[in-house]
């Protein structure tokens, strides 16, 4: 499955080896809390071209537990300077007004393959924070 058009050879890896792997995730997480609303994203962006980073995730919507209270947690996986020097960042964040990290991988490398050795702990803090249901 290539949802993004024109990609870079990294970004169309990135997106064949994480896309199936958080499909696969929706079920478990839309069980883990009441009224979750789980889905799989892929999207590009860029200011001189659209096409200059990739961003990939899971976005889960929450019920707030209070007013003003973050309604979203995410797995975001993004791979920018795909020109240059290609850099990899992965991470599970609250949405606003928290922001808050719960969880961002160390990947040594720009790869596919220490994406994937990540994955595991980022899924995991995912089902974490949906369970809690706030940050």
């Amino acid at each position: 499955m290539n949802v993004l058009a024109h990609t870079h050879p990294l970004a169309s890896q990135i997106e064949a080896a994480l896309l199936p792997l958080f499909q696969a995730a929706l079920p478990q997480l839309t069980a883990s809390a009441p009224g979750v609303l789980a889905s799989v994203f892929a999207f590009s962006s860029g200011t001189a071209s659209a096409f200059e980073d990739y961003h990939f995730g899971i976005s889960c919507l929450l019920e707030p537990a209070q007013e003003n209270a973050a309604d979203e947690v995410a797995l975001l996986v993004s791979v920018s300077n795909l020109a240059t020097r290609a850099q990899l960042q992965a991470q599970v964040a609250w949405g606003q007004p928290s922001g808050k990290v719960e969880a961002r991988a160390e990947l040594a490398e720009a790869s596919v393959a220490a994406l994937q050795q990540a994955l595991p702990g980022l899924i995991d803090a995912l089902h974490r924070a949906v369970k809690r249901q706030q940050p």
